[in-house]
Formats: C-alpha cells, structure tokens, sequence
C-alpha cells in the first residue's frame, strides 16, 4: 500500500501531511481548470516541486500552442509528452491503426496522453501526480477522491480542485490575471472545452464551430478520411447525421442544422465566452 493511501487510511485531513516533500508532476492542457489548478498550487508555494507536463496529441488548435507558449512566462518550463510509438499525433495514430478512435476503442487518450505522461513520470522518485479535473464536469469525475492510489498510470494522484465550481476556476484566473484560452472567449460557439481539436465525441455546436471557424481542419479530416477509407465520427454525430458511419462533410451538413436535423439555423445564439470571464470589454486575447 502507497504511503499516500496509508495516511488516508489513517484519517489524516491536511493535504500538506499526504504528499508530503514528494515531486508533483503537474498536468497543464491549456484548459481553464489545469491552468486553475497550476496557479492553485503555485498560490501554496509550491511551484518549486512542481514539474509541469503538457501531453501533445498533435491535434490542437494552433492557438492553443500559443497558450502553453504564455502559461511557461507565468508557471515556467512545461515538458511536451509526446508519443515515441505516434510521434505525429492523431493523424498518424490513425493511419497506423486504419481507423478513427471510437467509444468502443478509445485509444487516442492511452496512447497519446496517458502512455507519454506515465513515462514522464519514470523519471521521478515517487512522485504525485497531479490533474486538474472537477466532479460538476460528469457523474464519472464526481465518483473521484480528492486523493487516489493507481488509476490508468499506477501513481498516487492528487486532484486539488475536485470541489470547485467554475466560479473559482475564473476567480484564481481574474486573482492572477491570467487570460484563459482565446478558444473560451470567442463571442460564436465559445469552447466549453479545450484539448483534440476536435474531439471524437464533440458535441452538434462544436463540429458547426469548427467548420466554421477553421474550415482547414474540416479539410485535414476529410484528407485523412480518404486515406485510410474510415470516418472520423461514427458514432453519435454520424448516427444523428443519418449513418452510421457518414463522412465528414455529411457530419458538418447536420451540425449545422436546428434540432432535429432538417432546417438550417438562421442565427446562431451562442453567448459570448467573454462573458463568463468578465473579458467582453477587453477585446481580442492578447496572450502576451
């Protein structure tokens, strides 16, 4: 049993007696609540023993990069963990496999983010590893403990933030003056998440984000398509769209539709992510 487990067992309450002076290996997406964990942690002076670590799928938006670029002048040094089997990513996770990752084969995450990061990890002596996750996100995340023994990476974890509401993501964000990713405040179809751009299980307005936002990627995936005779989204989105397994540019058709598939939108609503920030006045996202 870890000694993390045992001093659970043994009731202790202060998170400083648990991980004690071990390393913390610090994972940084780029999202709002890995950056709010990271400032979370450097408010508790423990920036020192922090070793940051962002798990490239090589997926990402291009602004996204520009983000974890701005994080390393306010945290420090982030470490890429980038797969040594699939160095370039999704695309060529995809092309290896013949397939797309699926809900039944949701290899990507393994491969591509739990695989690089648990070998970074080696490189440490008994280290903690540290993720920014809360349990509003999902039923899942909401089982979690605020401290783990194992899990996929075998490592004691350490979740500081599993309590939080947003208002607290944003209120260490506004505390630090930290902006968060521009892809949260643009003012059509703000991201509510940031990480695989897109992801496998992107929801009806975000494929209609990226489609109209970034048209290059809609055309990445198409190419990918082609080449490996597989489809990007066969589940969900595909099902809804009226396949099973119906191509990209079938997908985009029905994401861009009103409820129930059949009538495209005249307007799109989506509110503005600067607002949830407090940033409508600030203007574009200036990560500098």
């Amino acid at each position: 049993m870890s000694r993390l487990l045992d001093k659970i067992s043994e009731g202790a309450r202060d998170w400083r007696e648990i991980i004690e002076d071990r390393p913390l290996v610090v994972s940084v997406s780029g999202g709002k609540d890995s950056t709010a964990m990271a400032l979370w942690l450097i408010d508790q002076g423990l920036r020192d023993r922090c070793h940051w670590v962002f798990a490239d799928t090589k997926w990402e938006h291009p602004s996204l990069y520009n983000y974890i670029e701005y994080l390393e002048t306010i945290i420090g040094p982030i470490h890429r963990a980038v797969s040594a089997k699939y160095p370039g990513g999704i695309p060529d996770l995809a092309r290896q496999k013949g397939f797309f990752p699926g809900r039944m084969l949701r290899f990507c995450t393994t491969e591509l983010k739990v695989k690089p990061i648990a070998e970074y990890l080696q490189e440490f002596d008994d280290p903690i590893n540290c993720v920014g996750i809360r349990a509003q996100e999902s039923r899942s995340r909401a089982a979690m403990e605020m401290f783990d023994h194992g899990g996929p990476i075998k490592i004691d974890t350490f979740r500081p933030i599993i309590e939080w509401g947003v208002e607290d993501v944003v209120a260490i964000h506004n505390k630090h003056g930290v902006r968060p990713s521009e892809l949260y405040l643009r003012e059509q179809n703000p991201a509510s998440r940031v990480g695989c751009y897109p992801c496998i299980y992107s929801r009806k307005n975000e494929i209609a984000a990226v489609a109209n936002n970034d048209p290059w990627r809609i055309d990445q995936i198409r190419e990918l398509e082609e080449e490996i005779d597989s489809t990007f989204f066969h589940r969900e989105a595909a099902s809804a769209s009226g396949s099973d397994m119906a191509k990209i540019d079938e997908v985009v058709a029905w994401a861009k539709t009103s409820h129930g598939g059949k009538q495209f939108k005249l307007f799109d609503m989506g509110e503005p992510g600067c607002r949830m920030w407090g940033l409508c006045d600030v203007g574009g996202n200036r990560n500098d």
